[in-house]
């Protein structure tokens, strides 16, 4: 019914846009350098009825749907003028499908945002400032960093991080009589000796696609390594970066083929078929573990990825912008108020038990202590993911954040990010060219850095007002 009712009030353009966002089409990428069209300017037209505010998410599991819609339920119960309705997206194509129903001056409500178009998006106008709705709900209650600001202004909220971790097949290592890897060569002993034509050692995705430049970035950082200095210049030509691509490159030998196109869900789908031994990942994983090969459980651990000496490890924050030119402003504040906050996020983060984990600080405090039959089974998994959440940064949100040979997360997001890290970007198509083999880790870095070079020059030409950000 709710397709249905926001079908009809899309314009034509829109509505074939949603066609292919549902259908799962994937069409091609929104290129850095095509300009964005105009923001669209809110009517403020009064029309009859409740005020509608469709909610677009990537998290449509079925129990996270179900929640989701018994949360908003609860709040039309107190608030019968405003009607919330779930629009779901795939997280591989949600970017340029809102990008597109931007274009074609579609009311998008509340969204989910990408990260590699975070800045171009605020710059452009497309996001409502949501500093009041931070201030509703307690602006020193949000952990350090999962607040996306630009131009000294919120633009989007967090409602869940995800940290990753290399979840283990014990019995694998057991049966080899190996120890749980604790450096990189162990990683890569263990997997070359359990890759033996029926398992392979890891999952490493290699295709182009920002699940291959997460899992990357560890190898960068862990190894004193980074993409650009908070100052914004190309920090990504040195020893140390090419020691990570490297790592990385001898490490794919032992993944399954057809890597070189994997993504995120292949991924988890090896592991639960017992195709392979190793597999970097978020909590997610573990949920999917529990459910679908629950004979698994007690042969599973997830460890703190050891790729290099720096403790650091990738973190993705969810997050959520309204539409600068939504027609409801006042009631689309309200509600994310409501819903990102108190009991309402508890019961939403815990649709997925450690990979959700909340951003509010009290919030987090009571997720080992939810009634839920799956954090009393593991909630070892949990408490490392929890502990792991401090040391975590994220290629585009954390410019700068290895420096020095140390980590200290910055609060810089990349603004050249999208054609850096986007779909295709520049790490993803160096990453794919060395898993083809048509290119080695040495030229395929070498070209990288030069496509860097590029894309950050042609950037600050177009922005000659900006100036590069004092590193905390």
């Amino acid at each position: 019914m709710w397709i249905a009712q926001i079908w009809r009030r899309l314009p034509p353009i829109l509505s074939l846009g949603l066609g292919l966002i549902l259908a799962g089409c994937a069409g091609p990428p929104v290129a850095s350098e095509q300009p964005l069209p105009p923001p669209v300017t809110p009517t403020n037209e009064q029309v009859p009825g409740p005020a509608i505010i469709p909610f677009f998410t990537t998290e449509t599991d079925p129990e996270q749907i179900a929640t989701l819609q018994t949360l908003i339920a609860e709040y039309q119960a107190t608030n019968p003028d405003v009607v919330v309705e779930i629009v779901p997206l795939s997280p591989t194509i949600r970017g340029r499908r809102l990008l597109t129903a931007l274009a074609a001056g579609a009311d998008l409500g509340i969204f989910e945002i990408e990260p590699t178009f975070m800045t171009d998006w605020a710059e452009a106008g497309y996001l409502l400032p949501l500093d009041d709705v931070v201030e509703a709900i307690g602006p020193s209650d949000y952990v350090p960093g999962s607040l996306f600001r630009y131009d000294g202004a919120v633009y989007a909220l967090p409602y869940a991080t995800s940290v990753y971790g290399l979840w283990v097949r014990t019995d694998r290592l057991a049966e080899h009589g190996l120890p749980i890897p604790e450096t990189y060569d162990d990683v890569v002993a263990a997997a070359r000796t359990l890759t033996d034509g029926t398992l392979n050692g890891i999952a490493q995705p290699a295709g182009q696609n920002i699940a291959s430049v997460n899992y990357f970035s560890t190898f960068l950082w862990q190894n004193d390594a980074d993409y650009f200095t908070c100052e914004g210049e190309v920090a990504f030509a040195t020893p140390e970066a090419l020691d990570a691509v490297t790592k990385w490159a001898e490490l794919l030998q032992y993944a399954p083929p057809g890597a070189a196109t994997w993504g995120y869900a292949e991924q988890i789908d090896a592991f639960l078929r017992g195709r392979v031994a190793m597999a970097m990942y978020g909590g997610r994983l573990g949920v999917h573990l529990a459910a679908q090969a629950p004979e698994l459980e007690d042969n599973t651990t997830v460890i703190f990825p050891p790729w290099g000496p720096e403790e650091v490890t990738l973190g993705v924050w969810s997050r959520l912008a309204i539409a600068s030119g939504t027609t409801h402003q006042r009631e689309a504040r309200a509600f994310l108020s409501w819903l990102l906050s108190g009991d309402r996020l508890l019961r939403f983060d815990l649709t997925v038990p450690g990979h959700m984990i909340p951003p509010l600080q009290s919030v987090q405090a009571m997720v080992l202590a939810a009634e839920s039959p799956y954090v009393r089974q593991h909630g070892d998994w949990l408490r490392s993911f929890l502990t792991w959440a401090e040391i975590t940064n994220h290629p585009v949100m954390n410019m700068g954040s290895v420096r020095g040979g140390h980590f200290t997360r910055s609060e810089l997001p990349t603004p050249w990010g999208s054609a850096i890290f986007g779909t295709r970007g520049v790490i993803s198509t160096m990453l794919q060219a060395i898993a083809l083999g048509k290119s080695t880790p040495e030229a395929a870095w070498r070209h990288a850095v030069d496509e860097m070079e590029t894309v950050v020059a042609a950037w600050k030409a177009e922005h000659p007002e900006w100036r590069p950000p004092v590193c905390q």
